[in-house]
Protein backbone atom coordinates (compact mmCIF):
# COMPACT_ATOMS: atom_id res chain seq x y z
CA UNK A 1 0.00 0.00 0.00
CA UNK A 2 2.64 2.78 0.85
CA UNK A 3 4.57 1.67 -2.39
CA UNK A 4 1.56 2.54 -4.22
CA UNK A 5 0.76 5.57 -2.31
CA UNK A 6 4.67 6.84 -3.28
CA UNK A 7 4.14 5.60 -6.82
CA UNK A 8 0.72 7.88 -7.29
CA UNK A 9 2.70 10.89 -5.49
CA UNK A 10 5.72 10.61 -7.53
CA UNK A 11 3.55 10.84 -10.63
CA UNK A 12 1.40 13.82 -9.33
CA UNK A 13 4.29 15.81 -8.78
CA UNK A 14 6.15 14.47 -12.13
CA UNK A 15 3.07 15.41 -14.28
CA UNK A 16 3.43 19.42 -12.28
CA UNK A 17 7.42 19.69 -12.07
CA UNK A 18 9.10 17.30 -15.13
CA UNK A 19 12.05 16.52 -14.57
CA UNK A 20 14.54 17.86 -17.06
CA UNK A 21 15.25 14.83 -19.15
CA UNK A 22 11.30 14.71 -19.64
CA UNK A 23 10.99 18.38 -19.94
CA UNK A 24 14.17 18.45 -22.29
CA UNK A 25 12.29 15.28 -24.45
CA UNK A 26 8.95 17.10 -24.79
CA UNK A 27 9.95 20.58 -25.57
CA UNK A 28 9.07 21.87 -29.16
CA UNK A 29 10.64 25.02 -30.44
CA UNK A 30 9.14 26.72 -32.80
CA UNK A 31 9.54 29.88 -34.78
CA UNK A 32 8.35 32.15 -37.64
CA UNK A 33 10.16 32.49 -40.74
CA UNK A 34 9.15 34.73 -43.86
CA UNK A 35 10.05 34.18 -47.54
CA UNK A 36 9.38 36.78 -49.33
CA UNK A 37 9.97 38.63 -52.87
CA UNK A 38 11.05 41.72 -54.09
CA UNK A 39 7.49 42.86 -53.87
CA UNK A 40 6.81 41.76 -50.31
CA UNK A 41 5.13 38.55 -51.40
CA UNK A 42 4.91 35.03 -49.72
CA UNK A 43 6.91 32.37 -51.32
CA UNK A 44 4.65 29.09 -51.14
CA UNK A 45 5.20 25.62 -51.44
CA UNK A 46 8.25 25.77 -49.46
CA UNK A 47 8.87 22.54 -47.13
CA UNK A 48 11.58 21.36 -44.29
CA UNK A 49 14.37 20.34 -47.49
CA UNK A 50 14.10 23.65 -48.73
CA UNK A 51 15.69 25.37 -45.25
CA UNK A 52 18.81 25.66 -43.01
CA UNK A 53 19.68 26.92 -40.03
CA UNK A 54 22.35 27.24 -37.36
CA UNK A 55 23.07 29.04 -34.39
CA UNK A 56 26.51 30.23 -33.47
CA UNK A 57 28.48 26.93 -33.26
CA UNK A 58 26.14 24.23 -34.80
CA UNK A 59 23.49 23.49 -37.17
CA UNK A 60 20.19 23.18 -36.30
CA UNK A 61 17.55 19.96 -37.65
CA UNK A 62 14.71 21.07 -38.57
CA UNK A 63 11.77 19.04 -37.61
CA UNK A 64 8.76 20.11 -39.71
CA UNK A 65 7.57 23.11 -41.66
CA UNK A 66 4.04 24.78 -42.39
CA UNK A 67 2.60 27.38 -44.09
CA UNK A 68 0.50 29.67 -41.98
CA UNK A 69 -1.61 31.94 -43.52
CA UNK A 70 -4.05 32.04 -40.19
CA UNK A 71 -5.93 34.79 -38.71
CA UNK A 72 -4.02 37.91 -37.43
CA UNK A 73 -4.09 40.23 -34.65
CA UNK A 74 -2.04 43.42 -35.43
CA UNK A 75 -1.59 46.89 -33.38
CA UNK A 76 -1.08 49.76 -35.04
CA UNK A 77 0.90 52.61 -33.12
CA UNK A 78 0.53 55.79 -34.70
CA UNK A 79 3.58 58.68 -34.08
CA UNK A 80 1.45 61.90 -33.66
CA UNK A 81 4.90 63.97 -32.49
CA UNK A 82 6.44 67.24 -33.32
CA UNK A 83 7.44 66.13 -36.88
CA UNK A 84 3.78 64.66 -38.00
CA UNK A 85 1.78 67.39 -39.72
CA UNK A 86 -1.63 67.58 -41.16
CA UNK A 87 -0.97 66.07 -44.14
CA UNK A 88 1.30 63.45 -42.60
CA UNK A 89 -1.70 62.57 -40.44
CA UNK A 90 -3.53 62.18 -43.51
CA UNK A 91 -0.84 59.46 -44.68
CA UNK A 92 -1.41 57.21 -41.61
CA UNK A 93 -4.82 56.94 -42.43
CA UNK A 94 -4.53 56.29 -45.52
CA UNK A 95 -2.12 53.31 -44.75
CA UNK A 96 -4.10 51.86 -41.87
CA UNK A 97 -6.87 51.54 -44.01
CA UNK A 98 -5.21 49.75 -46.90
CA UNK A 99 -3.70 47.71 -44.45
CA UNK A 100 -7.03 47.06 -42.32
CA UNK A 101 -8.80 46.44 -46.33
CA UNK A 102 -6.25 44.45 -46.98
CA UNK A 103 -7.16 42.23 -43.90
CA UNK A 104 -9.21 39.16 -43.86
CA UNK A 105 -12.61 38.71 -41.99
CA UNK A 106 -10.94 36.80 -39.06
CA UNK A 107 -8.42 39.27 -38.76
CA UNK A 108 -8.64 41.58 -35.76
CA UNK A 109 -6.48 45.52 -34.99
CA UNK A 110 -6.13 47.67 -32.28
CA UNK A 111 -4.68 51.34 -32.16
CA UNK A 112 -2.47 53.32 -30.29
CA UNK A 113 -1.89 57.39 -31.21
CA UNK A 114 1.51 58.75 -29.26
CA UNK A 115 2.01 62.06 -28.07
CA UNK A 116 -0.69 64.61 -26.82
CA UNK A 117 -3.82 62.87 -24.74
CA UNK A 118 -3.07 59.28 -25.97
CA UNK A 119 -6.01 57.90 -27.83
CA UNK A 120 -6.56 54.12 -28.07
CA UNK A 121 -9.09 51.51 -29.83
CA UNK A 122 -8.63 48.33 -28.66
CA UNK A 123 -8.88 44.52 -30.62
CA UNK A 124 -12.56 43.57 -30.88
CA UNK A 125 -13.66 47.61 -31.74
CA UNK A 126 -14.97 48.08 -35.18
CA UNK A 127 -12.45 48.77 -37.46
CA UNK A 128 -14.15 52.05 -38.50
CA UNK A 129 -13.11 53.59 -34.94
CA UNK A 130 -9.52 52.69 -35.61
CA UNK A 131 -9.20 55.30 -38.17
CA UNK A 132 -11.79 57.97 -36.45
CA UNK A 133 -9.42 57.75 -33.31
CA UNK A 134 -6.67 58.43 -35.17
CA UNK A 135 -8.34 61.15 -37.36
CA UNK A 136 -8.84 63.27 -34.19
CA UNK A 137 -6.84 66.17 -33.67
CA UNK A 138 -3.75 66.38 -31.24
CA UNK A 139 -3.92 68.13 -28.14
CA UNK A 140 0.00 69.88 -28.58
CA UNK A 141 -1.09 71.55 -25.13
CA UNK A 142 -1.61 68.97 -23.00
CA UNK A 143 1.20 67.93 -20.94
CA UNK A 144 0.67 64.24 -21.14
CA UNK A 145 2.11 62.42 -23.69
CA UNK A 146 3.42 58.64 -24.48
CA UNK A 147 6.12 57.97 -26.69
CA UNK A 148 6.83 55.96 -29.58
CA UNK A 149 8.61 52.71 -27.62
CA UNK A 150 5.65 53.96 -24.65
CA UNK A 151 3.11 52.51 -27.00
CA UNK A 152 4.58 49.90 -28.04
CA UNK A 153 5.26 48.28 -24.90
CA UNK A 154 2.09 49.03 -23.26
CA UNK A 155 0.37 47.58 -26.63
CA UNK A 156 2.10 44.32 -25.83
CA UNK A 157 0.35 43.52 -23.06
CA UNK A 158 -2.66 43.86 -25.17
CA UNK A 159 -2.07 40.88 -26.68
CA UNK A 160 -2.18 38.82 -23.42
CA UNK A 161 -1.52 34.78 -24.75
CA UNK A 162 0.69 34.84 -27.52
CA UNK A 163 -0.76 33.81 -31.17
CA UNK A 164 0.23 32.73 -34.03
CA UNK A 165 1.32 35.71 -36.35
CA UNK A 166 1.21 38.26 -33.39
CA UNK A 167 2.47 41.64 -35.47
CA UNK A 168 2.79 45.29 -34.06
CA UNK A 169 2.96 48.18 -36.87
CA UNK A 170 4.56 51.12 -36.43
CA UNK A 171 4.01 54.03 -38.56
CA UNK A 172 6.76 56.76 -37.00
CA UNK A 173 9.04 59.59 -37.96
CA UNK A 174 11.40 58.26 -35.30
CA UNK A 175 11.21 56.56 -32.31
CA UNK A 176 12.66 59.13 -29.45
CA UNK A 177 10.63 60.59 -27.17
CA UNK A 178 9.62 58.00 -24.54
CA UNK A 179 9.42 58.32 -21.05
CA UNK A 180 9.59 54.72 -19.97
CA UNK A 181 11.01 52.18 -22.55
CA UNK A 182 13.82 52.02 -24.55
CA UNK A 183 15.06 50.06 -27.48
CA UNK A 184 16.46 47.03 -25.18
CA UNK A 185 13.69 46.84 -23.32
CA UNK A 186 11.26 46.95 -26.17
CA UNK A 187 13.71 44.51 -27.86
CA UNK A 188 13.52 41.73 -25.24
CA UNK A 189 9.73 42.22 -25.06
CA UNK A 190 8.84 41.42 -28.37
CA UNK A 191 11.40 38.18 -28.08
CA UNK A 192 9.30 36.90 -24.70
CA UNK A 193 5.83 37.41 -26.33
CA UNK A 194 7.00 36.69 -30.11
CA UNK A 195 5.68 39.28 -31.49
CA UNK A 196 7.01 40.45 -34.73
CA UNK A 197 7.08 44.43 -35.19
CA UNK A 198 6.90 45.92 -38.42
CA UNK A 199 7.19 49.56 -39.51
CA UNK A 200 6.02 52.40 -42.12
CA UNK A 201 8.78 54.98 -41.78
CA UNK A 202 7.70 58.59 -42.10
CA UNK A 203 11.61 59.51 -41.71
CA UNK A 204 15.03 58.52 -42.33
CA UNK A 205 16.34 55.36 -40.98
CA UNK A 206 19.75 54.39 -40.13
CA UNK A 207 21.19 50.47 -40.59
CA UNK A 208 23.48 51.27 -36.91
CA UNK A 209 21.71 50.27 -33.72
CA UNK A 210 22.90 49.03 -29.99
CA UNK A 211 19.92 47.64 -29.64
CA UNK A 212 21.77 44.22 -28.97
CA UNK A 213 24.22 45.51 -27.12
CA UNK A 214 26.55 45.76 -30.18
CA UNK A 215 26.48 47.38 -33.84
CA UNK A 216 23.43 45.50 -36.11
CA UNK A 217 23.96 46.34 -39.30
CA UNK A 218 21.97 44.77 -42.25
CA UNK A 219 22.81 41.33 -44.07
CA UNK A 220 22.11 39.19 -46.58
CA UNK A 221 19.21 37.78 -45.52
CA UNK A 222 17.87 41.38 -44.97
CA UNK A 223 18.78 42.38 -48.09
CA UNK A 224 15.35 43.86 -48.89
CA UNK A 225 16.82 47.12 -45.97
CA UNK A 226 18.90 48.47 -49.89
CA UNK A 227 16.99 48.47 -52.87
CA UNK A 228 14.52 46.26 -54.48
CA UNK A 229 11.87 46.15 -57.17
CA UNK A 230 8.85 47.45 -55.85
CA UNK A 231 9.98 48.50 -52.48
CA UNK A 232 12.84 51.19 -53.18
CA UNK A 233 15.33 52.84 -51.01
CA UNK A 234 14.49 52.82 -46.75
CA UNK A 235 17.58 52.97 -45.72
CA UNK A 236 20.41 55.91 -45.21
CA UNK A 237 23.43 56.73 -43.41
CA UNK A 238 21.51 59.23 -41.15
CA UNK A 239 18.18 58.82 -39.55
CA UNK A 240 16.47 57.24 -36.65
CA UNK A 241 19.02 54.11 -35.83
CA UNK A 242 16.49 51.77 -33.68
CA UNK A 243 13.43 51.38 -35.95
CA UNK A 244 15.27 48.97 -38.49
CA UNK A 245 17.21 46.49 -36.10
CA UNK A 246 14.12 46.40 -33.64
CA UNK A 247 11.99 45.25 -36.65
CA UNK A 248 15.09 42.73 -38.41
CA UNK A 249 15.74 41.60 -35.01
CA UNK A 250 12.14 40.43 -34.29
CA UNK A 251 11.69 38.62 -37.72
CA UNK A 252 9.70 41.71 -39.65
CA UNK A 253 10.50 44.66 -41.27
CA UNK A 254 10.67 48.58 -41.97
CA UNK A 255 9.56 50.11 -45.19
CA UNK A 256 10.56 53.77 -46.05
CA UNK A 257 7.44 55.67 -46.96
CA UNK A 258 8.08 59.36 -46.70
CA UNK A 259 12.48 58.93 -46.28
CA UNK A 260 14.12 62.13 -45.92
CA UNK A 261 11.88 64.51 -47.85
CA UNK A 262 9.34 67.21 -46.39
CA UNK A 263 7.29 67.28 -49.72
CA UNK A 264 3.97 67.83 -48.92
CA UNK A 265 1.90 64.26 -50.56
CA UNK A 266 -1.28 65.08 -52.03
CA UNK A 267 -3.64 62.54 -51.49
CA UNK A 268 -5.82 63.74 -54.76
CA UNK A 269 -3.41 62.10 -56.97
CA UNK A 270 -3.75 58.67 -57.94
CA UNK A 271 -0.12 57.71 -58.13
CA UNK A 272 0.37 59.61 -54.35
CA UNK A 273 -2.10 56.76 -53.14
CA UNK A 274 -1.60 53.90 -55.22
CA UNK A 275 2.11 53.84 -53.55
CA UNK A 276 1.19 54.25 -50.04
CA UNK A 277 -1.42 51.74 -50.46
CA UNK A 278 1.37 49.51 -51.92
CA UNK A 279 3.84 50.07 -49.07
CA UNK A 280 0.74 49.27 -46.47
CA UNK A 281 -0.43 45.99 -48.69
CA UNK A 282 3.33 44.75 -48.67
CA UNK A 283 3.57 44.71 -44.88
CA UNK A 284 0.15 43.14 -44.46
CA UNK A 285 1.27 40.46 -47.40
CA UNK A 286 3.98 39.78 -44.60
CA UNK A 287 2.46 39.65 -41.52
CA UNK A 288 -0.50 37.60 -42.80
CA UNK A 289 1.47 34.27 -44.45
CA UNK A 290 4.90 32.90 -42.63
CA UNK A 291 6.28 29.70 -42.41
CA UNK A 292 6.51 28.00 -38.94
CA UNK A 293 9.51 26.55 -38.81
CA UNK A 294 9.75 23.68 -35.66
CA UNK A 295 13.69 22.46 -34.92
CA UNK A 296 15.07 19.94 -32.71
CA UNK A 297 15.94 21.90 -29.64
CA UNK A 298 19.72 22.30 -29.26
CA UNK A 299 21.32 22.36 -26.30
CA UNK A 300 21.89 26.32 -25.63
CA UNK A 301 23.10 27.31 -21.89
CA UNK A 302 21.91 31.30 -23.18
CA UNK A 303 20.44 33.01 -26.19
CA UNK A 304 22.55 32.27 -29.40
CA UNK A 305 21.97 34.48 -32.96
CA UNK A 306 20.89 32.05 -35.91
CA UNK A 307 21.04 32.07 -39.52
CA UNK A 308 18.04 30.43 -41.00
CA UNK A 309 18.27 30.24 -44.99
CA UNK A 310 16.67 28.61 -48.12
CA UNK A 311 19.38 25.69 -50.00
CA UNK A 312 20.97 26.81 -53.06
CA UNK A 313 18.36 25.30 -55.24
CA UNK A 314 15.90 27.61 -54.50
CA UNK A 315 18.12 30.59 -54.48
CA UNK A 316 18.79 29.51 -58.58
CA UNK A 317 14.77 29.43 -58.80
CA UNK A 318 13.74 32.45 -56.90
CA UNK A 319 17.32 34.89 -56.71
CA UNK A 320 15.34 37.66 -55.55
CA UNK A 321 13.81 36.41 -52.18
CA UNK A 322 14.69 37.93 -48.34
CA UNK A 323 13.58 35.65 -45.09
CA UNK A 324 12.95 37.56 -42.01
CA UNK A 325 13.35 35.69 -38.30
CA UNK A 326 13.91 36.43 -35.26
CA UNK A 327 17.29 37.15 -34.52
CA UNK A 328 17.98 34.72 -31.28
CA UNK A 329 17.24 30.92 -30.29
CA UNK A 330 16.78 30.71 -26.68
CA UNK A 331 17.55 27.34 -24.28
CA UNK A 332 14.30 25.44 -24.48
Amino acid sequence: MASRLLLLVFIIVSLAFPVSSLSQQACRAEFSVGVIGATGDSFRGLGADDFTARAAKSAIAIKSVTFDDGPRRVLFVADNGKKINSNTRKVEIEMVNAMMAAGRPGDTFALIATHGVKRTAKFGEERANLTSVLAQEVDSKSGATVGVLDAVMEGIEWFGAPANGDAIVVIAAELEGSRKANPKAVAKALAEHRIRMFGLALGPVATKSVVAGGTMTSTTSQGLAYTTPGVGDMVYNTGDENFFPLTSRSGGLVLGVLGGSRQAYNLDDPKVKQMLGQKARQVFSMIGAFYRVEIAPPQLSHAEEIKVDVVERIHKIAPQMWLLYPAELGPC
